[in-house]
């Protein structure tokens, strides 16, 4: 059977599906963030991991929020470079409907959803919340994981509290402050290290 792993980064990228390219980091809302945590959670050197899903609500103007969710199993046509990742995304939010989860491009789905209803959703998994004052990752069994990150901004005091409500454990991989996007690798690089 297999054990899949879910990442979800919370984003303040912009909900318009008229991206600026040339501008991610800027005009876009640091959609660079997220699409280098995308990298992180799905590429290896030789192919993409089938065993990940990836969650994120944007936050940014002018429609928030709206949620993406990547799944590796179904992922087709994107490359690792942030901007091939960013186009994606831009067909997702072109797909978006009010009413419906959308299938945008293989594998990526677009839909309104709230930080709350997603962990409803995902409440057979084990929440772990990523913090720096968090018990330390080696001193915890990882078991069906659902890891939770912010972007460039940290998860507002309700988001923790609402995540800490469905049962997460804060952990640590060290005292400094990684990249989200790093500490998605450094995850990925743990789990690969400790299976079987």
């Amino acid at each position: 059977m297999t054990i899949y792993r879910h990442f979800y980064v919370k984003s303040h990228a912009k909900t318009s599906p008229d991206i600026n390219l040339k501008d991610l980091p800027g005009s876009a809302g640091r959609l660079d963030v997220l699409a280098r945590s995308v990298n992180a959670a799905f590429w290896l050197s030789y192919g993409i991991r089938k065993n990940v899903v990836f969650h994120t609500i944007l936050h940014g103007e002018p429609n928030a929020p709206v949620y993406i969710r990547l799944e590796g199993e179904k992922l087709r046509k994107v490359s690792p470079d942030e901007r091939s990742i960013a186009i994606f995304i831009g067909k997702a939010l072109k797909k978006f409907d009010e009413k419906h989860e959308a299938e945008s491009t293989p594998g990526i789905f677009v839909a309104r959803k709230s930080f709350e209803e997603l962990l409803e959703e995902n409440k057979d998994k084990k929440f772990y919340l990523l913090d720096e004052n968090g018990e330390d990752i080696e001193n915890v069994r990882i078991n069906n994981p659902f890891f939770i990150l912010g972007d460039n901004v940290d998860l507002l005091p309700e988001e923790k509290e609402i995540a800490l409500k469905y049962g997460a454990k804060a952990v640590s991989i060290g005292k400094k402050s990684y990249l989200t996007s790093h500490c998605i690798a450094i995850l990925n690089w743990w789990m690969d290290r400790n299976e079987g």
